[in-house]
């Protein structure tokens, strides 16, 4: 279910077909031409979506937000094998008994924005379809390749068989993001909120990850961690033309071993 106008617009526009929409009277009324609501609605009745008003009330009932925003659409999952999302370029994302699903529905959306494969739901993680986690993703779920696997260890050996190096974040020990070469096909592995990763999933990762804090801040909010890592390897990639092309300016790795098997040496 996708709570609000705006979520039910970057689907429609994404090509992806909602099954129905439902719009509250009197915010269809009160909504003035060219807002939100207005071209939601129309982008529904252009795709051939049925859309049914509601008595004023009825969408406050069923809502799971403080304050409905007039419109609620139903569309059907998608989610996907890990094999077909390990296949795909970019970064792996997977959340490891990341239980909160504001963290959990932020870190799709900033998968998606940074280019990332998709996103393991790993472990006791939470419902990435729970209506959290849909408000905080918005349209990007139904984008990004979501997948879903309670044994995490199963997780991480098929994650290892499509080749990708498990990159451990942690609060402490790990190298800093940008000392690491992320360009190549790597799974980040981003951990609950209260605890981190489990000891044995860093211990089976193949290098830990730690972003620098001031002194003063013990930890980041996983959703937070999660995004700095997504978007450091963004960064690195859209190096990676002027670095082939400026062989002189590429940094030496062959001094570490971790950092070779990243580039694939």
């Amino acid at each position: 279910m996708l709570e609000g106008p705006v979520a039910a617009c970057e689907v429609l526009e994404a090509g992806i077909a909602l099954d129905e929409v439902y719009v509250d009277a009197d915010a269809w009324g009160a909504a003035a031409h060219g807002s939100a609501l207005r071209r939601a609605v129309e982008a529904a009745l252009a795709a051939g979506t049925p859309v049914w008003s509601l008595a004023p009330g009825v969408l406050a009932r069923v809502s799971d937000t403080v304050t409905p925003q007039g419109l609620v659409a139903v569309a059907r999952r998608r989610p996907v094998g890990l094999p077909e999302l390990a296949a795909r370029p970019g970064p792996v994302l997977a959340l490891v008994d990341v239980a909160d699903p504001g963290n959990a529905g932020t870190l799709v959306r900033a998968a998606e924005a940074a280019g990332a494969a998709g996103v393991v739901f790993a472990g006791a993680s939470t419902d990435p379809f729970g209506p959290k986690a849909v408000r905080a993703a918005s349209g990007s779920l139904l984008r990004v390749p979501v997948a879903e696997a309670a044994d995490t260890a199963s997780v991480l050996e098929a994650l290892r068989a499509s080749g990708r190096v498990l990159v451990a974040t942690v609060a402490s020990g790990g190298a800093p993001p940008e000392a690491l070469d992320l360009t190549g096909p790597v799974a980040v592995l981003v951990g609950s909120e209260a605890h981190g990763l489990p000891t044995e999933v860093v211990a089976a990762a193949d290098v830990g990850l730690t972003i620098p804090l001031a002194a003063s801040v013990e930890s980041l909010n996983a959703a937070v961690a999660g995004a700095v890592v997504l978007f450091e390897a963004a960064r690195q990639r859209r190096l990676v033309p002027l670095r082939d092309a400026h062989p002189a300016a590429r940094t030496d790795w062959t001094t570490d071993p971790v950092a070779d098997r990243l580039e694939g040496r």
